[in-house]
Formats: structure tokens, sequence, C-alpha cells
């Protein structure tokens, strides 16, 4: 595609502020660049995996600054989820491909970005209090208890000995085993895969709170470590375009110009916000991301709607 000399400026300047989200907690830029990419082209699978790859090449060149820094923790457990997360992705892709369920993206992926950030933002990003008492709250209605019971002690003494040690193996809030656990690793797999197949996604951020309640990560080891599992993600979700795409529709999926500059802006705040992201509190962390995943739904809404 040949582009303009302003859709090259629009492109780079997306690219940036997409690089900036995905360096505070791996939130992918669907948000704003699928109704850009499809604003030029006018092609929803285009613009999929336009975005699919350049989370993909963002996530690997930011993540390398939380692996030198050791901000990352990969647990075999963890790959329960990539495994469910895959196989709803091929699913996904399939039902994108074959239904007109693709044209409702447009607007429901914003929307919903841009409601979670304003709840981040007036919130923040879930902390270790915050996720105790969610679990406490979940466990009680599993299992079905009508009296709410004051915090199991060894919940108190695991966050304690936790913050001790991050470096030692995470202790989760969810004892494994029990039906809680496996219910959230189903949910988080499949939200994961759906955001991934449907709407093309990193699911970064899914991956960050599914490892802070699932397994009692730090924000920025979460981050991290959501970063490197978003690559696998991502990988098989655009292999999963580009195959599908030349078996259904005869063609691949794929756009270098588009993709080239979406990169250049991405990677390079990427690998300046990534540089001082880890002097920054998780509480500013956390207004952050709201603030940024705000900006990204509000922009993608107003591009959407004003063409």
């Amino acid at each position: 595609m040949n582009l303009e000399l302003y859709q090259i400026f629009i492109l780079i300047g997306i690219g940036f502020i997409v690089g900036i989200s995905i360096s505070f907690v791996g939130q992918t830029g669907q948000g704003v660049v699928l109704p850009i990419v499809l604003l030029f082209t006018g092609d929803v699978f285009l613009a999929i995996a336009v975005n699919l790859l350049n989370d993909l090449i963002t996530s690997i060149s930011v993540s390398i600054r939380y692996i030198k820094r050791k901000q990352f923790k990969i647990r075999t457990d963890i790959f329960i989820i990539i495994v469910i997360a895959i196989i709803v992705t091929i699913f996904g892709v399939f039902i994108l491909m074959t239904t007109p369920l693709g044209k409702i993206y447009g607007w429901f992926i914003p929307l919903f970005i841009t409601c979670l950030g304003l709840f981040f933002l007036k919130n923040g990003f879930p902390t270790t209090e915050k996720v105790k008492r969610m679990v406490q709250n979940i466990n009680m209605k599993l299992s079905k208890k009508k009296k709410p019971q004051k915090y199991d002690e060894s919940l108190n003494s695991n966050s304690s000995n936790f913050n001790k040690s991050q470096e030692k193996e995470f202790e989760g809030y969810i004892k494994k085993g029990t039906k809680i656990y496996y219910s959230l690793t189903l949910f988080f797999g499949a939200f994961v895969g759906v955001n991934s197949g449907l709407f093309g996604g990193s699911s970064g951020l899914i991956f960050v709170l599914a490892l802070v309640i699932l397994y009692a990560y730090p924000l920025k080891k979460g981050v991290g470590t959501a970063l490197i599992l978003s690559v696998f993600v991502s990988t098989a979700t655009f292999i999963t375009y580009q195959v599908f795409g030349f078996l259904f529709n005869g063609t691949f999926y794929f756009d270098l110009p588009i993709s080239l500059f979406l990169a250049i802006g991405s990677v390079t705040s990427g690998l300046i916000v990534s540089s001082y992201i880890q002097k920054i509190s998780a509480t500013t962390m956390g207004r952050g991301i709201g603030i940024i995943i705000s900006t990204l739904g509000i922009l993608s809404l107003i591009v959407y709607f004003s063409s």
C-alpha cells in the first residue's frame, strides 16, 4: 500500500502511544491501531494482523528491558493458560473469517478499553489487599457461604513472606487444585483466546491480571512475564490468520509499509519508557495505566465514529 505523508506521521504517532501502553502493562494497541488501519485499508483481517504483528515486535523489544532487570518469572503451570488461549484463538479466527461477527469489533473493543481505563484511573491496579479481598469474596460465593469471614491468616503470612523475598517461587492466594483455581485458569485462558483470536490483541493486560490474581505476582514482575507470554499468543494468532487467510480467502494478511511505520513509533517509545518504568511505584503505575488505556480507547472511538 502506498502511504501519504500524513498517514505515515499518524502511524508513527499511534505506534508511539502503543509502545508506552505496552511498556506500562503489556496492553495491546488494538483499540486505536485497528480503526486506523481499517480506515486506511478497509480490510478488517489485515487490520487485525497488522496489530498482532506490531504487538509482537513491541513486546519482544520491551521485554528485553524487563528480562535484563530480572523482572519476570516463568512458571510451568502458566502454560495451561497459554494452551487454552491458543486453542480458543484458533477457533476464534475461524469464527471471525466465516461469520459477519467481525463487524462489531470497531466500537465494542474501544468502548470496553475506555471503561477499563477509567476503572483503573479511579481505583488503581489491583493491589495485594484488593486481590486477597476479591479472592475471599469469590471463595465465599463458590462455597455458598452467607456470612463474610475474616481474612485467613495464612494469606497475610504468605503475603509477608512473599514481600521479603520476591525472587522465590510465588505462592498465590488461591490454592492449586481447588475449584476456583481451575475455574479462573479456564476463564483467563478463554479470555485471552477470545481477545486475541476475535480482536487481534496480544492480551498482555489479561495476563497481568491472571498473574496477580492466581500467582500473587507483583505488578512490575507481572508485566515483564506477561510480555513474554504475549509473544507466544501473538505469534500463534498471527500465523493462524495467515494460514486461514490463505485457505479461506487465498491471501496473506500482511502490509510491510504500515507495519514498519507502526513499529518505528512503538519500539522507540517502548524502549524509552521501559528504561524508566522500573523506578515508578505500583500505585503510580496503576494510574498511568488508566490514563493510557482510556486515551487509546477514546481516540479509537473518535476515529471509528468520525469515519
